[in-house]
């Protein structure tokens, strides 16, 4: 099975996609952790993305590109992607990738959410500086505060979860992501799931949805 998720910032994407691997042993393909592990690691891929970075940069779609061409070359197996693509030149991009390694998607995971609950969601959202678990101190709480239930390091709280910064990147999120809704919806893949009362009520369901399709 392979699968994209993707929504707006705080439906829940990385508690899907962590939620969905209790189920199977998909990789968690997440951009965000590609982008950390290879800096860390100093590969070229992570040298070239730790240049644009420093600078204040954004990295460009290609380097992007060739670090999701890497993993999927590297895996070969069934995975969750998550943080890619963005828009429709990325998904567009992605077509390309998967046709090299004749790799066919199941289906694409549209997380829908309204951005008020968006706002109160993400004020309230933590993580693990240490193995990125993520936490909300509204939904779902440490059972220690501010100590991961995972590997105990330390909870932390982006800087920019605020309100007004949000509400910018749920209006960026609608004018470069939403339209990838109609993208796969051309293409039969469109699976749409409603988290406005939260991702965890749901993924009985969207298992249910996502087993039927490889039936």
């Amino acid at each position: 099975m392979q699968l994209i998720i993707f929504g707006a910032p705080g439906a829940g994407k990385g508690t899907m996609a962590q939620n969905i691997q209790k189920y199977k042993q998909f990789s968690h393909i997440s951009t965000g952790d590609l982008f950390r592990r290879h800096i860390k690691e100093k590969t070229d891929l992570g040298k070239l993305a730790s240049d644009y970075i420093e600078k204040g940069l954004l990295v460009p779609d290609e380097v992007t590109e060739k670090l999701i061409r890497h993993e999927l070359d590297m895996i070969r197996s069934d995975f969750i992607l998550d943080g890619f693509p963005r828009n429709i030149p990325q998904a567009e991009a992605l077509d390309r990738i998967l046709q090299d390694f004749d790799i066919k998607l199941t289906a694409c995971v549209h997380l829908e959410i309204d951005p008020e609950i968006v706002i109160e969601r993400l004020v309230n959202r933590m993580s693990c500086q240490d193995c990125g678990a993520p936490y909300n101190l509204v939904i779902k709480k440490p059972k220690v505060e501010n100590v991961c239930d995972e590997c105990g390091g330390k909870l932390t709280q982006r800087a920019d979860d605020n309100e007004e910064t949000i509400r910018h990147r749920f209006e960026t999120y609608r004018a470069e992501t939403e339209p990838l809704a109609r993208y796969y919806e051309n293409k039969g893949l469109l699976m749409t799931v409603n988290c406005n009362e939260g991702i965890l009520t749901k993924l009985d369901q969207v298992w249910e949805d996502l087993a039927a399709l490889e039936d």
